[in-house]
């Protein structure tokens, strides 16, 4: 290989980094955990049933059913454990590359922070709002001496969501809302890169402000019966920065340049029945559009492309069912059952992505402090079906042949306060 292939082959490798970050709590790298009360029901009632500010994120027209001036402020504690081994992992000459890794994942909290109120604008109530969210990104460390170091050795993405938002109640029945989602999102990755002979470290860090949009209707067709309908905007950032190789005779540079990342856009369908006064059921469906996110096109500061990366993510969806029950005037437990499928594919799955469909068992419950103050608690356990890892890094230098399986437990924690 020459040496000018074997800079962009490194080019390529390192940029693509950027793209491929494990989310270790949803398929993908989206983040669901943006409401204690929805996740206590595995989000069964995200559309239609989180009576608190929360509801800014998954529906922002269900503020009109809050009760007065309120805030909302919650943590996710996001415990993932992932299993990878090698299953004959090489290099160039056809040799072992690494060892196997422990689970590369640190227990990682996840905060969000939600205020509602009603406003009068010419003799109408409108109400408005604001969240704040992480809805994308984790990190991971495998260290430097594993079989898939060639593939990653850390990652770090950071997003924080900022949504203005609004609402108004058209009628008894339909309510309608929408907000403006500004994104920052910053990432710093790390591999391994080798000539065949030497390796060292490959570092990627950049960072993008973009914005989207999201619309939300909740419908009433019935005294006992909600229906709740969510579109989130895909996003597209161009995140900037510098690509770097030390280490590596022949391969060492340090260079600026961009790449998009194409985020997917989100739709959701919710129904909610109260079967009595005190006992409700929720259903939701999910669709992700995952599609966007079908490869890498990074392009140097100079203008020259480097070769496409494919991730052929694919489109996928989400079913959840859970329930509600009033125990009394101080007490609502509530729980779910939600199967997420991965966007993945055998073909393109990454250390970085070790994904699979996930099956989730939610349980929470509501404790009601006074008139002014409420308590949510919640916990979640995540199994992640067994996967297959088989990709080819370094302009063939390293193979990196494993399988996968992991696990996510979370626990979360709320407080609801109304002025």
């Amino acid at each position: 290989m020459t040496k000018s292939k074997q800079l962009l082959s490194v080019a390529i490798s390192a940029s693509a980094l950027l793209f491929s970050i494990s989310g270790a709590n949803a398929a993908g790298f989206y983040i669901q955990e943006q409401s204690v009360k929805g996740l206590g029901a595995a989000f069964s009632g995200s559309a239609t049933s989180i009576d608190d500010a929360s509801t800014i994120f998954f529906n922002p027209a269900g503020m009109t059913k809050l009760d007065g001036m309120q805030g909302n402020l919650g943590v996710h504690l996001l415990i993932p454990d992932a299993d990878l081994t090698d299953n004959g992992s090489n290099n160039v000459l056809g040799r072992p590359v690494g060892e196997n890794p422990d689970n590369p994942y640190d227990p990682t909290p996840v905060p969000n922070a939600y205020f509602a109120a009603p406003l009068e604008l010419g003799g109408n109530l409108f109400w408005a709002g604001i969240g704040i969210s992480a809805p994308f990104g984790l990190s991971s460390d495998y260290g430097e001496t594993s079989f898939v170091r060639f593939d990653s050795t850390e990652t770090e993405l950071r997003t924080i969501n900022v949504a203005p938002s609004a609402a108004f109640a058209i009628n008894d029945m339909i309510s309608i809302g929408g907000g403006v989602d500004i994104q920052y999102a910053d990432a710093e990755l790390k591999s391994i890169v080798s000539n065949g002979v030497t390796e060292g470290p490959s570092t990627l860090e950049g960072d993008d402000i973009s914005v989207g949009y999201n619309l939300g209707v909740q419908f009433k067709p019935r005294t006992d019966t909600e229906i709740g309908l969510h579109y989130r905007s895909a996003i597209s950032h161009t995140l900037e920065g510098n690509i770097k190789v030390e280490n590596v005779a022949g391969l060492n540079f340090d260079e600026s340049g961009s790449a998009d990342l194409d985020l997917p856009d989100i739709a959701t369908l919710g129904i909610a029945h109260d079967v009595t006064d005190r006992f409700r059921v929720m259903g939701q469906a999910t669709w992700f559009g995952w599609s966007n996110f079908k490869e890498i096109q990074a392009v140097r500061d100079d203008g020259v492309a480097v070769p496409n990366v494919e991730q052929d993510y694919q489109n996928t969806y989400a079913i959840a069912i859970g329930a509600e029950y009033d125990l009394n005037n101080q007490w609502t437990i509530r729980g779910g059952y939600q199967f997420d499928e991965t966007p993945t594919t055998n073909e393109f799955r990454t250390s970085r992505t070790p994904d699979g469909d996930r099956n989730w068992f939610s349980g929470g419950a509501t404790y009601k402090l006074n008139e002014k103050l409420s308590l949510d608690m919640a916990a979640t356990y995540i199994d992640v079906d067994e996967g297959t890892i088989n990709v080819s890094r370094n302009g063939g230098a390293a193979n990196v042949i494993g399988n996968t399986e992991g696990s996510v437990g979370i626990l979360a924690v709320g407080l609801n306060y109304k002025f």
